[in-house]
């Protein structure tokens, strides 16, 4: 016992001395994991590959890369190119004077050689783009973002989440900006220490409406052929359209006015479309077509899926065409796509449209009192850029200047922009959001102006007219400046197209002229619960102006729309 005492006392002695060496504690702060608990560490993905067929020449041409599936550091398995290796991902090339990194412009899978380092069964894959430099077989490639493209579709492709970037990523702001923007991936910026969210932003660039249809020689349809098993039989006309959908789920235009003649012959009563051409941020497409005889402001939604019976799972698909699934805010059929690796789908419509659904959107269309005509603002670009809080997936927190409005008639509304929200979204008792936005017009005598938020979704509308669900108005002379705020909160839920019900618990309305001292302001006038809501589909919420004495002398614009969800 003595002799244990006396151990125990040399060893505490040691150590005070520094005679014994001591194990070094592990820094719990490093980690080599690329994902956990949803967020993906963009320095994990920082990958290594090498040059199987290198370019002889500079310019535009194709080099071969491989392998196409890399091993991250703590053992993950990915492909930086994506799933199908087709995804336009930057890399770097090469080391010293001849680096440079550089964003293909196509890129598409390919075996690799049956000899050398990889096996008969790899696979590599065909690049694409612009080289400064020539390199040759061997050369080193990494990635071409320090890692950030590959954690974003990472995350994409695995249900979505946070991409981290901190001290040890070696990126720049300007990497971020040139990041290629999922609905469903925002970036957490802690470099510096703090907390920035960086969030998918649109461009002021309006996505245009697509080309007009034209009829398909070979037989009954839009760009179509011969079908049978629909209900379009009889000497009948209808009027299509289609509109163009971004990756952030929002709607272009409509296309121009296309009248379909049905022959009355039975084996011709479906309409039949091609995929759209290509367009720069679309990713899908939506079908709108009228009742039999009627006109192109009353074109309605063909659903792609069918209404949801299960509280809180996103519908299916109907099988009219195949879905894209870039983004997921609005069921739309597939547009080619090469930044994204999607081809396009043709979609045959058997069923005939119904006036409960949602009308066709349109720019400096003016509505009526019975048909609110939905002002689109899909952009042709969107950019990561930060943001003061974490976005919803698919719901852009801010939108930019939307299209000018024709100059409104008294007591006639006018959307002054439109919203599209994803199925589901609202469906939970509780969930509350605030819309809030600023618009203005160059001039006006009238005394009485009111702004109206309208839920708008297939199943639950009156022939081109959605449900209001907010409205607040003023008394002031001359207002040529309107800003305005809502909060919308769910207090029912339900899966089919009637069930939900929204509350508005506050708002407000303030606006002013050119003249100093000319203000006016006011507060929310719809006092109660509106119900017969269709919540579990894709929905828009339109945000109209209205005003029921004077004149206006010109049309209003929206010149931002911000949606917070407050709980």
């Amino acid at each position: 016992m003595l002799i244990k005492k006396i151990a125990v006392i040399a060893l505490s002695v040691a150590l005070a001395l520094g005679m014994v060496a001591v194990p070094a504690k592990a820094d719990i702060t490093a980690s080599n994991l690329s994902r956990v608990a949803g967020r993906f560490v963009a320095t994990q993905y920082s990958w290594h590959g090498l040059v199987v067929s290198g370019n002889t020449a500079t310019g535009a041409v194709t080099i071969t890369l491989g392998p196409s599936q890399v091993s991250l550091p703590d053992g993950r398995q990915m492909n930086p190119f994506g799933p199908a290796s087709n995804l336009l991902t930057p890399i770097s090339l090469d080391l010293g004077a001849n680096n440079e990194t550089v964003t293909p412009t196509a890129v598409s899978p390919t075996p690799c050689p049956t000899t050398g380092q990889f096996s008969a069964v790899a696979v590599c894959v065909n690049f694409t783009g612009t080289f400064n430099f020539t390199h040759g077989t061997n050369t080193v490639v990494s990635s071409g973002s320090g890692g950030l493209q590959e954690a974003i579709w990472d995350a994409y492709f695995n249900n979505g989440g946070m991409v981290v970037v901190d001290s040890t990523w070696n990126g720049t702001n300007a990497m971020l900006v040139a990041a290629v923007p999922v609905e469903n991936v925002s970036i957490e910026d802690d470099r510096t220490g703090g907390n920035q969210v960086w969030e998918a932003q649109g461009g002021t660039a309006i996505m245009a409406a697509p080309a007009v249809l034209t009829n398909s020689s070979a037989g009954f349809g839009v760009n179509g052929a011969n079908f049978t098993g629909g209900a379009y039989t009889g000497s009948n006309t209808y009027i299509t359209c289609i509109t163009y959908v971004d990756i952030y789920g929002q709607e272009s235009p409509c296309s121009a006015t296309f009248t379909v003649a049905t022959s009355g012959v039975a084996t011709t009563d479906q309409i039949g479309y091609t995929a759209p051409a290509a367009a720069t941020g679309a990713v899908g497409y939506k079908i709108y077509i009228t009742l039999n005889g009627g006109s192109y402001v009353s074109a309605y939604n063909v659903p792609l899926v069918t209404q949801p019976t299960v509280q809180g799972v996103y519908p299916v698909s109907n099988g009219v065409c195949t879905l894209t699934k870039v983004e997921t805010t609005t069921p739309a059929c597939a547009v080619a796509n090469t930044t994204y690796g999607q081809v396009g789908s043709g979609a045959v419509v058997s069923a005939l449209t119904l006036n409960t659904s949602q009308i066709e959107p349109e720019l400096t269309i003016a509505s009526s009192t019975t048909i609110y005509v939905p002002n689109p603002g899909a952009r042709t670009v969107y950019t990561y850029a930060p943001g003061s809080h974490i976005g919803y997936p698919g719901v852009p927190s801010a939108m930019p200047p939307f299209t000018i409005t024709t100059a409104a008639a008294t007591t006639v509304p006018n959307v002054l922009g439109t919203i599209n929200i994803p199925p589901g979204f609202m469906n939970y008792i509780g969930r509350t959001i605030e819309v809030c936005g600023y618009s203005t017009m160059s001039s006006s005598t009238d005394t009485i102006e009111a702004i109206q938020f309208q839920w708008d979704a297939n199943g639950q509308n009156t022939a081109g007219k959605g449900v209001v669900i907010g409205y607040t108005n003023m008394t002031a002379t001359g207002i040529l400046n309107i800003s305005f705020c809502e909060d919308f909160q769910t207090s029912v839920q339900g899966v089919t197209a009637t069930a939900g019900s929204i509350n508005s618990p506050g708002g407000y309305i303030a606006g002013s002229a050119a003249a100093l001292g000319v203000s006016g302001a006011g507060a929310n006038t719809l006092v109660g619960t509106v119900g017969s809501l269709n919540l579990a589909d894709a929905a828009r919420i339109n945000v109209i102006y209205l005003h029921t004495t004077g004149t206006d002398g010109s049309g209003m614009t929206l010149q931002g729309l911000t949606v917070k969800v407050v709980n």
